[in-house]
């Protein structure tokens, strides 16, 4: 069974409480690993004694934008080595980030040296969108953009399948379009009320998320990653029932 991971970001406020202990339960859920987003103040040396004894591994880290240049993003770098993670991924820009297409063309040569730098490490670099990168500008779609301005030996895609869905793409046709980028598969789930969309527990949802499991196999990304941003109960109980609900769709 291909490996299931849980973005930590879905379960923050626990993660904000007890890093160590929380990392423990998403074991115990029934996830195979974690993809970081930001290590709550604990050493990259602790954390990796937790994945250690629990088993868990590493399944991408989103580094905040501001951190993949300069001496910030080598000190993102050693801890990502520490953690036994191969896989940096820039997850949002700001609106004052994204104004125009200048910015991300400067966005695309971040991009392009952190993929640099990072190659002689084994670690790699992806981009993770969200709905704004699908919107023109001046007849262009942003996202299209960081692809064609970068690397593709350099720089990887972690596809968001919500994020798409929402601004009308459809993952496969994005797949289909710039093969071999895709490295990480953000599973996500849609629930919609009128024309109100939200995150919901994955595989409860309106969105085909076997069709994406399937997809993702066909195409060979690496990571599956569970990712819920909005909750009706409590957040561990519904990350929980989600990796349960995906782990059966990959069964079936």
């Amino acid at each position: 069974m291909r490996k299931i991971g849980l973005q930590l970001y879905s379960i923050h406020s626990e993660a904000e409480k007890n890093f160590l202990d929380t990392l423990e339960n998403v074991r115990n859920m029934g996830y195979d690993s974690v993809q970081f987003a930001g290590l709550f103040g604990i050493s990259a040396k602790e954390v990796k004694k937790v994945l250690d004894s629990t088993g868990l591994s590493a399944a991408g880290a989103h580094v905040p934008f501001d951190q993949f240049s300069g001496e910030a993003f080598k000190r993102q770098m050693e801890d990502q080595l520490i953690l036994g993670n191969d896989l940096m991924i820039m997850p949002y820009l700001t609106e004052e980030q994204r104004k125009s297409l200048d910015d991300y063309k400067r966005v695309a040569d971040i991009l392009n040296e952190a993929g640099f730098r990072s190659k002689e490490f084994g670690i790699k670099v992806a981009y993770h969108n969200h709905d704004f990168e699908f919107y023109q500008i001046d007849n262009k779609m942003p996202f299209d953009l960081i692809y064609t301005e970068t690397d593709p030996e350099l720089v990887k895609m972690e596809l968001d399948t919500y994020w798409a869905k929402y601004a009308g793409y459809e993952p496969s046709e994005l797949l289909n379009t710039y093969r071999t980028r895709c490295v990480s598969f953000h599973i996500k789930d849609m629930k919609q009320i009128g024309e109100e969309k939200s995150t919901t527990i994955a595989g409860e949802g309106v969105l085909d998320i076997k069709g994406f499991l399937n997809l993702a196999e066909e195409q060979k990304v690496d990571y599956l990653v569970i990712e819920q941003e909005h909750f009706e109960g409590n957040p561990l109980l519904e990350v929980e029932k989600g990796v349960q609900n995906v782990k059966a769709l990959i069964e079936d």
